[in-house]
C-alpha cells in the first residue's frame, strides 16, 4: 500500500523537530477548522485536514468551489501547518512560562506567549530550512494583504493607519522583536522579562489571521470565509505539495469504496455515522511500549494453539520451545508440543474485535483499551497468512480502525493510537453490523471479539436488543466472546471473560481460546 498524507506528514514533522513520536501526540481531524497546539501536560499538536462541504472544499477557512483550482492551495496551507507547529516542537518549552502565566487574564497571557514563540520559530524554520520558509513567507505577505483589505473597510482604520506611524509602537515592536531573537533563554529569566513587557504593552501585539499558524484559544467556527485564494508553491515544497495532493485522491477512492461497502449494510442501525478513527501514532507507540510484554506472550501462545482436531502429530524437530519442554516434563504430558513448527495445525478464521468507546467506559477505558491493542496485535500474527481480521469501535457511531481488506500498517496502528472515548453506547448494532461483515468471509472459523462493560445505552430494548443481536450471529455459526461484561450478561455468549487486569485478563483469554479452538465452538 503507498503512504498515505497522514504518514508522510508525520515524517515531515519529526524531521523538522527532531523528536521522538512517542514524545509528541499528533490528531490529523477533519472536525476542526484551525491548527491548536496544546502544551500541557504533554505536547499535543491537533491538525485540520481538508474537508468537503455542499460541493465546496474547506481548509482553514478557506473555501474553494473548485477543488482541482484549489489544491495546490489546500496543500500549500498544510505544508505550512505541519512545518510551523513542528518549529513550535523544536523550539518551545512552555514550562518557561507555567509560572508567570499564573494570576494573569488567560487569553491575553496566550497571545503573549504566541507572540513571541512564532517570531523564535520564524527564525529557526528561516535558518534550518530556508526553502521551506520561503514559501511559508510567501503564505504570509497574501494573507496580510487580505486582512489589511478586510481592516480598511472599517471605519477608522485609515486613521488608525496613519496615526500608527507616527506613534512609537513599531519601533517598540521592532525593538521587542530583536530582543527576542537576540536573547538566549535558556535560563528563561530573559523571556519572562519580554513577556511581562509585552503583557503591559498589547498594543505591540499585531493580530494577524494567518490560516496555519495554531491559537489556544482557536476558532470553532468559522464566519467570514475567505474565498478561492490561489497560492501556488514552488521548487521543494511544490514537489510536496504534489505528492499530497496524489496520496490524497488515492486516499478518496479507498475511503471511498469502504466506506460505501459499510454504508449498504447499516441502513437499519441506529448509528449516526460510520467514520474512520483519527490517528494518533504516538499514542500507539507508547501504549504498545507499555503492553509489550504481555502482546509478545498472546501472539506467541496463540499463533501455537492448533484450531482443527485430526490425529496427526507434530514432527520432533524444530527449534526446541524451552518453557513447553519444561511443562511437559513437569506435567509428565508427552503430547505438548515442545518444538515450534513452521506450519502449525491451523486454519482461516476469521476475527472482528470491536471496542466500546462510549463514555459509561471512562474509569476502565486505558486498561480495556491495552487489552484491545494486545487482541489486535496477536489478531494480525495468528492471521498473517490467510486468516483476515478487523478492528472497529462504537459509540453512537460505528469507526474503522482497521478493515479486513487492509493491512496492519502505520496507518492502521496510527487510527488504534486515535482511539477515544464519548458518547452512547450502541452494542446490539455493533454485533449486527460485524456479524453482516464477517459472514461475507468464506471463512470457517469466525469470531467476534467484543470489548465492553455492557452498559447498553441509546438504543430501544438495550439489553433486550443487544441479546438478540448476539443470539442472531451465533444462529450464523459466528463465535461471540464478551470480554469485560458484568455477571448477570454472561450466558448469551459463547464465552465471557470479566475484565480484571491486563494480565490476569490475557492469561484467561488464552485459555479461553485453547477451550474454544479444542472444542470447535
Amino acid at each position: 500500500m503507498t503512504d498515505t498524507v497522514e504518514d508522510v506528514a508525520h515524517q515531515i514533522f519529526f524531521d523538522i523537530c527532531g523528536k521522538k513520536p512517542t514524545d509528541i501526540d499528533i490528531f490529523f481531524l477533519k472536525n476542526i477548522h484551525f491548527p491548536k497546539i496544546e502544551y500541557l501536560p504533554r505536547m499535543t499538536v491537533h491538525i485540520p485536514l481538508p474537508r468537503e462541504i455542499n460541493g465546496n472544499n474547506i481548509y482553514e477557512g478557506n473555501i474553494f468551489v473548485d477543488y482541482e483550482s484549489g489544491q495546490e492551495t489546500i496543500w500549500n496551507l498544510f505544508f505550512a501547518t505541519i512545518c510551523h507547529a513542528a518549529g513550535h516542537a523544536k523550539i518551545t518549552d512552555f514550562g518557561k512560562y507555567e509560572n508567570w502565566i499564573k494570576g494573569k487574564n488567560k487569553k491575553k497571557a496566550y497571545k503573549v506567549i504566541e507572540f513571541i514563540e512564532d517570531i523564535k520559530v520564524n527564525s529557526f524554520l528561516e535558518k534550518s530550512f530556508p526553502e521551506y520558509f520561503q514559501e511559508i513567507n510567501k503564505i504570509d505577505k497574501v494573507f496580510k494583504i487580505i486582512n489589511e483589505q478586510k481592516s480598511g473597510k472599517n471605519k477608522g482604520y485609515a486613521k488608525r493607519a496613519f496615526s500608527e506611524k507616527f506613534d512609537n509602537k513599531s519601533s517598540h515592536r521592532h525593538k521587542i522583536k530583536q530582543d527576542i531573537l537576540e536573547s538566549d533563554f535558556e535560563n528563561g529569566d530573559k523571556l519572562i522579562e519580554i513577556a511581562e513587557e509585552v503583557y503591559h504593552n498589547e498594543g505591540i501585539i499585531i493580530e494577524e489571521k494567518i490560516p496555519y499558524m495554531d491559537h489556544y484559544f482557536v476558532q470553532k467556527r468559522v464566519s467570514d470565509w475567505q474565498q478561492n485564494v490561489i497560492i501556488n508553491p514552488e521548487g521543494v515544497v511544490q514537489k510536496n505539495v504534489q505528492n499530497f495532493i496524489e496520496m490524497w485522491f488515492e486516499q478518496l477512492k479507498r475511503k471511498a469504496k469502504m466506506r460505501k461497502k459499510y454504508i449498504s449494510i447499516t441502513k437499519d442501525l441506529n448509528f449516526d455515522k460510520i467514520d474512520f478513527s483519527p490517528e494518533n501514532i504516538g499514542e500507539y507507540l507508547r501504549l504498545r511500549n507499555a503492553t509489550h510484554m504481555f502482546l509478545k506472550k498472546m501472539s506467541r501462545e496463540i499463533k501455537m494453539i492448533p484450531n482443527v482436531m485430526d490425529e496427526g502429530k507434530p514432527e520432533d524437530m524444530g527449534l526446541l520451545e524451552l518453557q513447553a519442554a519444561i511443562q511437559s516434563i513437569a506435567a509428565q504430558n508427552n503430547n505438548i508440543q515442545i518444538f515450534e513448527q513452521d506450519d502449525y495445525r491451523r486454519i482461516e478464521e476469521a476475527w472482528a474485535i470491536v471496542l466500546d468507546t462510549s463514555s459509561s467506559m471512562k474509569l476502565k477505558f486505558d486498561e480495556m483499551k491495552k487489552f484491545a491493542i494486545v487482541l489486535g496485535e496477536a489478531a494480525n500474527e495468528v492471521n498473517s497468512k490467510n486468516g483476515k481480521w478487523g478492528f472497529f469501535t462504537f459509540n453512537n457511531n460505528f469507526e474503522i480502525v482497521k478493515d479486513h481488506n487492509e493491512k496492519y500498517d502505520q496507518t492502521v496502528k496510527s487510527r488504534v493510537g486515535g482511539i477515544e472515548i464519548s458518547g452512547l453506547s450502541f452494542i446490539g448494532d455493533a454485533v449486527k453490523l460485524c456479524a453482516r461483515i464477517l459472514e461475507k468471509e468464506n471463512i470457517e472459523k469466525k469470531y467476534i471479539f467484543l470489548v465492553t462493560d455492557g452498559q447498553n445505552v441509546g438504543t430501544l430494548g438495550n439489553n433486550k436488543d443487544m441479546e438478540e443481536a448476539v443470539m442472531e450471529a451465533k444462529k450464523r455459526g459466528i463465535t461471540i466472546v464478551g470480554i469485560g461484561f458484568p455477571q448477570k450478561n454472561t450466558k448469551i455468549f459463547n464465552l465471557c471473560i470479566p475484565y480484571e487486569n491486563l494480565r490476569k485478563t490475557t492469561a484467561k483469554f488464552i485459555s479461553a481460546y485453547t477451550r474454544m479452538s479444542g472444542d470447535g465452538m
